[in-house]
């Protein structure tokens, strides 16, 4: 079976079939230039593409502030030298004419007041209990109601800006700074010079200016027209990140990506914002990842082209080399593959392995003999580590199992025996006045005696017990399934046994009688607690007189 195993293998090896052109090194090797090609194309461009990503960012940085600096400061000095001229002019009115009770008097006065000057839309005289006295000219009941409603309060204070929502035309509001007895004026400024102001010129780039309070309500200018809302126009909870000078990137209410800054407005209340479209500002860097993208494209393709017409020119002489390589795996150790025309390293490659073919052939009687001879080898090295394995556990002096043997059969058995339950006891064994007898008679009589006592102990034990060598004349017998009754029984006839037998130990022939002492234990689930009340018994044993035996259960 594993001699056809053998034969059937070399199939493997056979050219790549047809409808496998993955597998094909051409393939691969293409695929390699063109992964190669493609992402070294896709570093350089994310390098590039990210430089020029920085360096616009860096320059809407500088520009976005830089612009609400300007801007900022020209409608700081626009709306305090407009209302500064109004409240002079004011400030020289009798205060008999606004105390007059004939209302069209006072609208007749706060239109000469529009007249003479054109930067303000609308005035409103309130009385003291806030109500609305009169209005010029191209304001209404509802708006100078509205007016005064919105100048109202904290933002209503004397200089302070609003942003009124009701107004013909939509503008900025503020208190004056001058009262007429207990009436106060209210003046909304005309849009158009502030929207003039406020529009971008070419040279400053795309973008719009948005002036709103700290709400995020107020006005929207554009080039053609201004839009008052009351709805927020910058998202509120971008308008203090916005409000720090950085350049931001946020969502506006129609979900369109927004590149925005903010600056409070001087002087006045609320935030002026410049805000342009993502798409916009990074134009030009969409234009370059497309010219990008197109060129690594081209690039990845003509070096596709390159590589495989390449890798055909190379493949024809390795298919070949392929091909013959696969019938000598087949077995046709005989087959020679035709030496190509060219000199390079593919021919080398070719009479280099006619060669190897070559004493292959005469290699192969070789290697059946070497084969055979390793099998030899092996066989024997087998069996010397089986030897060395059996040494390994085996006490040398009395052929018994030594203790490394015991410790790991110990483990065993209490695993065993922690899973069924069983008794499992220990003996421990000891020869009495050892020492004296090695003394007295020499050490080699201490080894036969040693001997003949394992040699009656191991006659005595069942097979399914274990005796070994603990060390020097000490001994452990593990008994399997044997509770403490049984481990007592099993001791006493050991003891009576080495008691009874007369150790013959030099030329002389003379008896002497040897005496062991013995504790016993149970294993009640503490390993080494096991061990300790089997040695506590029998340094009892000793103590009582030796030749006895003592079990852990009758210590005191």
């Amino acid at each position: 079976m594993a001699e056809e195993h053998h034969r059937s293998a070399p199939l493997e090896t056979e050219g790549v079939p047809p409808g496998r052109p993955h597998h094909r090194i051409s393939t691969r090797i293409v695929f390699f230039v063109f992964l190669s090609t493609f992402l070294a194309a896709v570093v350089v461009s994310w390098i590039s593409l990210d430089a020029i990503h920085r360096q616009l960012g860096d320059q809407l940085a500088i520009r976005f502030p830089a612009l609400l600096e300007r801007r900022v400061a020209q409608l700081d000095r626009h709306v305090t030298e407009v209302r500064a001229d109004l409240e002079t002019d004011l400030a020289r009115i009798e205060p008999g004419r606004w105390a007059s009770t004939d209302a069209l008097a006072t609208v007749g006065l706060l239109n000469e007041l529009l007249r003479r000057h054109p930067a303000f839309a609308g005035l409103v005289v309130i009385g003291a209990e806030g109500e609305v006295v009169a209005y010029s000219e191209g304001l209404t009941t509802d708006s100078a109601t509205s007016l005064v409603s919105d100048t109202a309060g904290p933002s209503g204070e004397t200089g302070a800006i609003a942003f009124p929502v009701d107004l013909p035309a939509p503008g900025l509001a503020t208190r004056l700074g001058v009262t007429a007895g207990s009436r106060s004026i209210i003046a909304t400024y005309d849009p158009r010079p502030i929207r003039e102001l406020l529009a971008l010129a070419p040279d400053e780039g795309p973008g719009q200016i948005i002036l709103t309070d700290d709400e995020g309500l107020g006005f929207l200018w554009t080039d053609s027209a201004n839009t008052l809302t009351s709805s927020p126009i910058v998202p509120l909870k971008r308008l203090d990140t916005l409000g720090d000078g950085r350049v931001t990137e946020y969502m506006d209410t129609n979900d369109r990506r927004l590149l925005g800054s903010a600056r409070p407005m001087g002087a006045l209340s609320g935030q002026m914002v410049v805000e342009a479209p993502f798409d916009t500002v990074y134009a030009p860097l969409i234009s370059v990842v497309r010219r990008v993208l197109l060129g690594d494209l081209a690039i990845v393709a003509l070096f596709s082209l390159i590589a495989h017409r390449i890798t055909a020119a190379l493949m024809q002489p390795i298919e070949a080399l392929s091909e013959g390589a696969a019938r000598i795996a087949r077995g046709d150790v005989r087959h020679e593959i035709p030496t190509p025309r060219a000199r390079d390293e593919i021919g080398l490659l070719t009479r280099t392995f006619n060669e190897m073919m070559h004493k292959l052939r005469r290699s192969q009687e070789e290697i059946e003999q070497d084969k055979l001879h390793l099998t030899e080898k092996n066989e024997e090295l087998q069996r010397a580590n089986e030897v060395l394995a059996q040494l390994s556990i085996t006490d040398g002096l009395t052929k018994l199992h030594n203790h490394r043997f015991f410790q790991d059969h110990l483990t065993r058995e209490i695993k065993r025996v922690s899973r069924t339950g069983e008794p499992l006891s220990m003996l421990l064994v000891d020869l009495d006045d050892f020492k004296r007898l090695n003394d007295r008679h020499g050490h080699a009589a201490g080894d036969e005696v040693l001997m003949n006592i394992a040699g009656q102990m191991n006659a005595n034990v069942r097979e399914t017990d274990l005796l070994a060598r603990y060390g020097g004349e000490e001994f452990v017998i593990l008994t399997p399934n044997t509770d403490l009754h049984g481990a007592i029984a099993l001791a006493e006839k050991i003891r009576m046994s080495v008691e009874t037998t007369s150790q013959i130990i030099d030329e002389s022939m003379r008896p002497i009688r040897v005496t062991i002492s013995c504790g016993v234990a149970q294993y009640d689930g503490d390993r080494r607690k096991f061990f300790q009340a089997a040695d506590r018994a029998l340094y009892r044993a000793k103590a009582e007189g030796k030749n006895c035996v003592i079990a852990a259960d009758d210590e005191t």
